[in-house]
């Protein structure tokens, strides 16, 4: 009677499925993990030149599952052999190095691989760092006691395209900006025209700063993705700038945001 009431073999009766069965049967597949471990890890590396920052940003980062720390370097000339190798994703650079300059650093990385987004990532909070940063290319300036989840979160919008800046730096920025009274001109020497920015620019601005994407700019300001892109387009002419980067750079400068 028993025997009868076994299951055919090859079945699985409902009191073979316990907790962890899915898990399981996915660990079986190791080329299917294996695929979307690859398609879906942001590849960074780290250069700062104590090893405990190093060693304590790989723990954290790699605690998540879409970021894998590829490399590390000490200094700028390991910084730019390491990335130039690995070609990472992001890479989160120190503004001050042994016998190297951050934003110099930032702008040979970017001249070499110039799809990777850099983040400086650092202690020193003055205006001239952070400008130099981001007109070297840099896509955000946070400072080194920002909360490992904010950080993570940053790593993942400047992967998306977008910027960010660390809410300590941005007053000191426009205000410095603000106080300059440089004349706004841009590459070709020819005035920049801000005056023409309308409301919606400016408020475009403004989340291009927070490091929101276009997606999230478009849900922000009620307009479609696409519109937001024509907005960044005008905004990017009247700027005379070429980048994302340096559209953020230039209004941070003169105070737009």
């Amino acid at each position: 009677m028993n025997a009868s009431r076994r299951p055919a073999a090859g079945s699985r009766s409902s009191g073979d499925r316990g907790p962890g069965s899915p898990s399981e049967e996915s660990s079986r597949c190791p080329s299917t993990e294996s695929e979307v471990v690859t398609v879906s890890k942001i590849r960074i590396v780290v250069v700062d030149d104590h090893e405990v920052v190093r060693h304590g940003l790989r723990l954290s980062l790699e605690l998540e599952p879409d970021m894998a720390v590829v490399g590390e370097a000490r200094t700028g000339e390991d910084a730019i052999r390491i990335v130039g190798e690995s070609r990472p994703d992001v890479v989160l650079l120190d503004v001050r190095l042994e016998g190297a300059d951050g934003p110099e650093v930032c702008q040979r990385i970017l001249e070499a691989v110039p799809r990777t987004a850099v983040v400086m990532l650092t202690n020193y909070l003055q205006d001239g760092f952070v400008l130099r940063s981001l007109m070297a290319g840099a896509k955000g300036y946070v400072i080194k006691d920002v909360q490992l989840s904010e950080l993570k979160k940053m790593i993942r919008s400047v992967h998306r395209g977008g910027a960010v800046l660390d809410p300590k730096v941005t007053g000191q920025v426009i205000s410095t900006a603000t106080l300059s009274g440089e004349a706004p001109v841009g590459r070709s020497g020819s005035p920049r025209h801000v005056t023409v920015l309308s409301d919606t620019d400016l408020a475009i601005l403004r989340h291009l700063s927070e490091g929101l994407t276009d997606k999230q700019i478009a849900g922000r300001v009620h307009l479609s993705p696409h519109t937001v892109k024509d907005h960044l387009e005008k905004i990017r002419a009247v700027l005379d700038v070429g980048s994302r980067t340096e559209i953020v750079a230039t209004a941070l400068r003169r105070g737009l945001v």
